[in-house]
């Protein structure tokens, strides 16, 4: 039996693991010359750079076992978000400790009462998750709500405004009308026990590439996922066919729709809900830090209208990720602000970066150490409101439709990062397996 893996991100590296781990004769195939995807990270001039996503938590198991099984869970780190928010000119700390949230006074007086309002449904949600399957099945009810409408329904604008709008944008780089309001409780949960990897997140995608590297090809495009008579042939790459009795397709879902023309309606209509914020992500190098103390970021309101989803400082994670003393910084653009930012050239889009960090930070330099840009078109999954109810449908009705193809990416569980990504991978090597 032969099987192809169509990318190999964090999903591909995970089912290509677990496939070679049984012993299956497994091929992966990546566009890019680098394994990791969107969970890669580098090395420069002492710094240690997550070129997407950057942390994980105690919740996330598969993570956890993957790296005792890789060896790298001594990396395994704890984290605690030093934070502040941004209001009338200046950072207003926040402590994270729950008994002291109510003696912050950095938010407008209007928000308390109107917070106050919102958490206790929030939490009562939250307390409903199924964490262990990350399933969509408890939250259904809200998955055709948007952050916006739930926080308006339950409180007001205020609350909106000041807190719930700058952590969508922080969380998933979208903005509150684009986000179900599911997915940032499932998220805001996975900040309770927040891990990092002391190397970098891309430590895990990497141990896995560099066990399985014999079968993974990079630089090989898959133009075409071929179907036949509602069965895998195999797939087109840049280097001619390949045939295949199961492919799993370990992309985006935007990359899924492209390569699989011709997906049945009932699997390519849930496939069409999904949406992903895009970005412009510069990676800033400093001989100083950014940020005051020991913050790691600094919340922006929509009303200081930047173009960044907020302020951060990273070389307090470990002292892998700064020489001693400087800072790094992930300035990321966010929702409406990215398309313009994508037709800039690298060059400007870091002369506007440095430009926009002094107005937060005014004593920033013209000149970082070094930044490197990474242009993300999709870049975190939104779960755009119906989203959570379509993929529902499809993994209990039509996940199968296509006998021998299997479907991989973090848009198959309602917390769409790293974790679900690494999930829906083992998840369709197992179907591989159990077809067999």
């Amino acid at each position: 039996m032969k099987v192809i893996v169509v990318g190999a991100g964090a999903a591909g590296l995970a089912a290509t693991n677990a496939l070679r781990k049984k012993g299956i004769d497994v091929t992966a195939l990546e566009s890019r010359s680098e394994a990791g995807g969107r969970a890669r990270c580098y090395s420069k001039e002492g710094f240690t750079l997550d070129t997407g996503a950057q942390f994980l938590a105690r919740i996330c198991k598969t993570q956890l076992r993957l790296s005792e099984e890789m060896g790298i869970s001594p990396e395994i780190l704890p984290f605690h978000v030093s934070a502040a928010l941004w209001r009338n000119g200046k950072m207003h700390p926040i402590s994270m400790k729950p008994s002291n949230l109510a003696k912050f006074r950095g938010l407008p007086l209007s928000a308390y009462p109107q917070m106050a309002i919102l958490i206790p449904p929030m939490l009562s949600r939250y307390f409903q998750l199924d964490y262990k399957n990350m399933s969509f099945d408890r939250l259904l009810d809200l998955g055709e709500t948007s952050v916006a409408d739930f926080v308006r329904k339950h409180s007001g604008n205020a609350a909106l405004e000041w807190v719930m709008e700058p952590l969508v944008e922080t969380l998933t780089l979208g903005e509150a009308t684009d986000v179900s309001i599911p997915h940032i409780i499932c998220l805001i949960g996975l900040y309770k026990g927040l891990l990092l990897m002391e190397k970098g997140i891309g430590s895990l995608p990497a141990a896995l590439y560099r066990k399985n590297k014999d079968v993974i090809r990079l630089s090989t495009t898959v133009n075409k996922i071929v179907l036949d008579n509602g069965r895998v042939k195999g797939v087109e790459t840049s280097e001619g066919f390949m045939d295949a009795d199961h492919i799993i397709c370990a992309t985006t879902a935007g990359a899924a729709r492209k390569i699989i023309p011709d997906l049945p309606e009932a699997m390519r209509k849930p496939l069409e809900t999904i949406k992903y914020s895009s970005t412009v992500h510069v990676m800033v190098a400093l001989e100083k830090r950014l940020l005051p103390g020991n913050l790691y970021a600094c919340t922006l309101p929509p009303r200081a209208n930047s173009f960044l989803s907020g302020l951060n400082d990273c070389s307090g994670k470990s002292s892998y990720f700064a020489p001693d003393g400087c800072g790094l910084s992930h300035c990321v653009t966010y929702g409406r602000h990215t398309r313009a930012f994508m037709k800039l050239s690298d060059d400007e889009v870091v002369r506007r970066t440095m430009m926009e960090l002094q107005r937060f930070v005014p004593d920033t330099p013209n000149n970082p150490i070094f930044a490197d840009v990474i242009r993300w078109d999709e870049a975190i999954c939104l779960e755009y409101p119906g989203q959570p109810n379509a993929m529902y449908c499809l993994k209990k009705n039509h996940l199968h439709d296509v006998k021998g193809l299997h479907l991989a990416g973090e848009y198959m569980y309602l917390v769409s990062c790293v974790e679900g990504a690494l999930l829906s991978g083992e998840d369709a090597a197992g179907w591989v397996l159990h077809d067999m």
